[in-house]
């Protein structure tokens, strides 16, 4: 199947990681020496050093036959002997063996391995079911005969390594091993080599089931002793000795050299698929009579665990669970830890990436396009819904907020770090700010704030840089995912012409002369204040062509020492004659007052939370 194909060694994944950028590719190959960049995205990338994706490694458990699988395994298995990785070794050969008990070169790498990790009687007890399964192949003996002699037994070598000359009289290694046992001086019998394998000639002419011959010879000269039957399991022994065997000649680092001759002298095991010659091939997908991945999967197998719900936008984390992106950004909300295994994720958190699974992304749209376009039209609805800026607009419950006027803010709670988020991903960056009001959640009126940017701090908090846009009045309050929502219409001043229009020019001109007077008489404290909140705003040309009015009338009600409810009725005001009446009574009873610079003496710039 090409969609479960890695991309660096091109062959079916085998215990796959997803990377920061999405794409996923074996452990191993991610282990290797890589580029700072990953080599489909060009992206700069951390290659992954915890856990495997698990949901695709269910994936592929459940798509993949077993020939698949095993030849997967086999590339594997070697790559592991090749770098002497024994512990990982006997782990993926007793993996194999879960899946084919009676795989013959399994039996025979996993015996290799426990050699390896000098766990003999493991070994012996691997070799003695090879044997019994190939009676007539002469490498199961030969290898017994060997583990034997690391283990000082040579009487019992040796009649291994007879059985390997009864079996197949041209088979020199075995020939070679009795000759170096036979003429060595601690050698358990009598006689010389030479007479010995010419017995064993002559016994394979006799009968090709070694009962007598040789055999007969080994027993009676090794004094009556009971020398075990090659056809008779050992005895279990679990050694727990991890120290690797020192060699000559290795083939593989930190294993005996002995153990690679499958494909010289084996006879047909050698024709086997064997882990030696690596039938990459079989671990590529075949192209024939193969099940589609429909048929094999369910829509159940790519459902979210936190929303039930076919993946969206699925994000892998880096203790390897897989959920669609806005389910996981409302679970760290809460707590920077896996929904699942509670690993801590504070430095994904940290990240604030969140790339899709690519290849998560590739399978759905190639099994269940269908369910596929459901979701992503549920999502859009979502999304259109909370787009509506009229309709369940979200309420920031806070304090005042003026049309042109800054409001920073800073974000900790859960409910409003996914307010900010929809507003961001909806693409209107805009939400409302009401003053709290005890009987109604809120206040009546508020004022619609712009998104300018936002600064994500490493623990899940935010900082964010907002800016006043229009005045509403709130016509039913309501709630979703725990922050308040609500049904608004926005406010407009009312339009003057003819006199009332030159009345009120006048007295806006005369409001804003006041107003500079009373910055330019400040103390300290005001200098502070208008130090932050900027300077006096320059008047419009057209006092009636802001919706809301001139900005400098808001900037002034923004630093006056209001009280709350005050603010609220110059806010709330449509009638700009009325609003600048207000101020040039306020400011003018300011001015008048000695004293006034000591009402900002208390002040600060207003907090933000």
């Amino acid at each position: 199947m090409e969609v479960f194909l890695c991309p660096a060694c091109r062959l079916l994944l085998w215990e796959p990681v997803t990377s920061s950028c999405g794409h996923s590719f074996c452990k191993r190959c991610l282990g290797r020496a890589l580029p700072a960049r990953c080599p489909l995205c060009q992206e700069k990338w951390a290659p992954p050093a915890g856990p495997c994706n698990v949901l695709l490694g269910t994936l592929l458990e459940k798509c993949l036959d077993r020939p698949s699988k095993l030849a997967r395994l086999r590339i594997h298995l070697q790559e592991l002997l090749r770098s002497g990785d024994y512990r990982e070794a006997l782990r993926t050969t007793q993996k194999g063996l879960e899946l084919a008990p009676d795989d013959v070169s399994l039996r025979l790498c996993r015996s290799e391995v426990y050699v390896a990790l000098q766990q003999y009687p493991d070994a012996l007890e691997d070799l003695e079911v090879v044997c019994r399964s190939e009676p007539e192949e002469c490498e199961g003996y030969f290898r017994k005969g060997k583990v034997l002699l690391e283990m000082g037994e040579k009487s019992e070598a040796l009649l291994q390594f007879r059985h390997c000359l009864t079996l197949n009289p041209s088979f020199h290694a075995a020939q070679s091993e009795m000759e170096k046992i036979l003429t060595q001086d601690d050698s358990p019998l009598s006689g010389t080599a030479v007479e010995l394998l010419s017995a064993a000639s002559l016994d394979l002419k006799s009968s090709t089931s070694g009962k007598e011959g040789v055999g007969a010879q080994l027993r009676s000269s090794s004094g009556g002793e009971c020398v075990q039957d090659p056809e008779r399991e050992t005895d279990d022994g679990n050694g727990e000795a991890f120290s690797e065997l020192s060699q000559q000649e290795p083939q593989i680092p930190q294993r005996p050299a002995w153990w690679s001759r499958r494909s010289k002298d084996s006879g047909t095991l050698a024709e086997r698929r064997s882990l030696d010659t690596g039938d990459t091939a079989a671990a590529k997908p075949s192209h024939h009579r193969q099940p589609q991945l429909g048929d094999l999967l369910s829509v159940s197998d790519l459902e979210c665990s936190l929303c039930i719900r076919m993946f969206f936008e699925p994000v892998t984390t880096p203790c390897g669970h897989t959920f669609c992106k806005e389910c996981l950004e409302r679970c760290l909300d809460h707590r920077p830890n896996c929904p699942l295994c509670k690993q801590s994720l504070r430095e994904y958190l940290k990240s604030g990436k969140y790339s899709p699974t690519e290849l998560l992304v590739e399978i759905m749209a190639a099994t269940f396009p269908a369910q596929l376009a459901d979701r992503k039209q549920v999502h859009q609805a979502e999304m259109a819904e909370l787009s509506n800026l009229t309709k369940n607009i979200p309420i920031f419950v806070c304090t005042m907020a003026f049309p042109g006027i800054s409001c920073p803010l800073h974000i900790f709670e859960p409910r409003y770090r996914l307010m900010m988020r929809r507003c961001q991903e909806t693409g209107t960056k805009m939400f409302g700010m009401c003053m709290y009001e005890s009987e109604k959640s809120f206040t009546d009126y508020g004022c619609m704030l712009e998104i300018q940017q936002m600064e994500f701090l490493a623990d899940g908090r935010s900082l964010v840089d907002t800016v006043g846009r229009r005045r509403f009045r709130v016509l039913r309050r309501g709630h979703r995912d725990g922050y308040n929502t609500a049904d608004i219409e926005y406010l407009e001043d009312e339009k003057v012409e003819g006199e009332e229009l030159a009345d009120l020019q006048q007295l806006h001109e005369c409001t804003y002369q006041l107003a500079q007077r009373f910055c330019e008489h400040g103390d300290a404290a005001l200098r502070q204040i208008l130090m932050n909140r900027g300077p006096l705003p320059e008047k419009e040309e057209d006092i009636q062509a802001p919706k809301d009015g001139p900005a400098w009338c808001w900037w002034l009600i923004s630093i006056l020492p209001l009280d709350p409810p005050d603010q609220l009725r110059l806010f709330s005001s449509t009638s700009l004659q009325d609003r600048l009446t207000q101020l040039q009574h306020i400011v003018t009873g300011l001015l008048q007052r000695h004293d006034y610079g000591h009402r900002f003496s208390d002040l600060s710039p207003r907090g933000r939370i």
